[in-house]
């Protein structure tokens, strides 16, 4: 007699715990998606602006002839995966930009440096 195998029914036995679970897994990459839509760093007229929010908006602006100095900081899952933080300073104690998880933060400090020698 040959053997018969059952496995159990996915979404059938538990519909509801089936689509809370895929709703809770949307709603979480729809936030992520968002949060990373909402923030930006871009560079115009000797400034760079960045810029926070989607409904309510958060601008921060500098002159590049201010800056003082540009840090990149990565951990290990960051450097692995190409993102980071850029940290934009001035005179003052404080830095006066903090951008975190940006992709190719290099990229990013590499371009400041280029607006501020030109």
């Amino acid at each position: 007699m040959s053997d018969k195998i059952f496995y159990a029914a996915f979404f059938r036995s538990r519909p509801f715990t089936f689509i809370f679970t895929m709703g809770g897994f949307m709603f979480g990459a729809l936030y992520w998606y968002l949060l990373a839509k909402s923030e930006k760093i871009s560079f115009s007229d000797n400034r760079i602006i960045y810029s926070q929010g989607l409904l309510s908006k958060n601008d921060i602006e500098c002159d590049l002839s201010r800056v003082s100095s540009v840090q990149v900081r990565q951990s290990v899952g960051q450097r692995i995966f190409g993102a980071g933080d850029v940290i934009v300073n001035t005179a003052g104690d404080r830095p006066e930009i903090e951008a975190l998880g940006f992709a190719n933060p290099n990229e990013i400090k590499k371009a400041i440096d280029e607006a501020r020698s030109s």
